[in-house]
């Protein structure tokens, strides 16, 4: 098939599992275009994006003198328009269309025409992959996660941007009871996972006694602040413990404050962003990937965490938390351990556990790439996605 995503960031750090799809998605003989309305605020550092090789198109922002390419372009046709019937301003309805146009000239100018659009996320600036399916007369779908279901307060164009949809795709099951309830009724819904390459993970050579590893973006919904709290718990019985901590994000300063006020300091560490090889190597010499995910304020949550998939695959057993899709995941005392979240005592309590314990960290490492091997395969997840495709491509001809 030819893809066309539409994309709000590409590639981006943080979303590695939109990557990761594409990459296999091409090696499985898919043409793929990409259309980004923003180029990645960081370098991209993964060995997916440097041996990729697909069109990728960012467009350039609006200005006045652009917005008038609008009214000759070829999103004022009614098919198009019928899909800009949500409340918005109309500064953002007129970005839309001018981020519309602009990708159907992108589209335009390849040397093969699109059967389907897709995008990830259900955001206010994602309404163009509909309106570029609507002016091709192509199949839309759209992939939903957490934060864009989830955090309150839900956009008034949610619910028209899902049921513009001819599918919808969802990394949960827990995701699509959800959606089901509260935003759409008869469009279908199918679950793929956002799948890693476990090979990619394979890490080798000698764990750290007693080191626990996090890699996560440093924001509420990750938990970071209870895992810290446990930390200087988990000091007590294990003096000689130690704590990597991978990522950024606008809660760094506050942990760091936090490490400082509970005097651990010296037993954390704060590594920012990192290069695969790096990562690689951190997962290697972890005895134990804490994740203690809790539900924001806001509503905000995690889907299913890629990272925690990754850990995994490295066989790294995780410790996590009874949110969202996650027991999907790790099944616990099988795969993993899972605790009630915000519980710092009872995180303290199971990483203490796995790092006392040689035999249920190689139990549940041996469990834990059993599982993403068979069941979070980014290989076999494409493939799903890829029938997702051709099942729309059959109900819309």
């Amino acid at each position: 098939m030819n893809l066309l995503y539409y994309l709000r960031v590409f590639p981006k750090l943080s979303e590695s599992f939109v990557l990761n799809e594409i990459s296999e998605l091409t090696q499985a003989g898919h043409t793929v275009g990409v259309c980004s309305v923003y180029e990645p605020a960081e370098e991209p550092t993964h060995e997916e994006f440097t041996a990729l090789d697909v069109p990728v198109q960012y467009i350039d922002p609006p200005t006045p003198k652009r917005l008038v390419s609008i009214l000759t372009g070829a999103t004022l046709r009614p098919s198009v328009l019928s899909q800009a019937r949500y409340r918005a301003p109309l500064k953002q309805h007129l970005g839309n269309l001018y981020r519309a146009d602009r990708c159907i000239r992108f589209v335009d100018d390849l040397d093969w025409e699109i059967d389907h659009v897709h995008t990830h996320f259900a955001d206010l600036t994602q309404f163009p992959a509909a309106y570029v399916a609507a002016h091709y007369d192509t199949p839309f779908s759209i992939t939903v996660h957490a934060n864009d279901i989830y955090r309150e307060p839900i956009g008034a164009y949610t619910t028209p941007l899902l049921r513009s949809a001819d599918r919808i795709v969802t990394i949960s099951a827990y995701n699509r009871q959800y959606l089901n309830n509260r935003f759409v009724e008869s469009t279908p819904i199918e679950v793929v996972r956002a799948g890693i390459r476990p090979e990619k993970f394979d890490a080798t050579g000698e764990s750290t006694d007693n080191r626990i590893l996090t890699v996560a973006r440093l924001v509420e919904k990750k938990g970071i602040s209870d895992a810290l709290a446990a930390f200087a718990q988990i000091l007590e019985r294990l003096p000689d413990a130690t704590y990597h901590i991978v990522g950024t994000g606008r809660q760094r300063e506050m942990l760091e404050r936090q490490a400082n006020t509970l005097g651990i300091t010296d037993r954390v560490e704060f590594l920012g962003t990192v290069d695969d090889e790096t990562l690689r190597r951190e997962f290697a010499e972890a005895q134990c990937f804490l994740l203690p995910c809790v539900v924001a304020e806001s509503g905000d949550r995690d889907g299913i965490p890629v990272v925690l998939m990754e850990a995994m695959a490295a066989g790294v057993p995780p410790v996590s938390t009874h949110i969202s899709g996650i027991p999907e995941l790790i099944t616990h005392d099988e795969d993993g351990l899972l605790v009630e979240p915000g519980d710092s005592a009872a995180i303290a309590a199971a990483v203490v556990r796995l790092l006392n314990s040689d035999a249920d960290r190689r139990a549940f490492a041996r469990a834990g790439q059993e599982t993403v091997e068979q069941r979070f395969n980014i290989a076999t997840e494409a493939k799903t996605l890829a029938k997702v495709f051709e099942s729309a491509q059959t109900t819309t001809t």
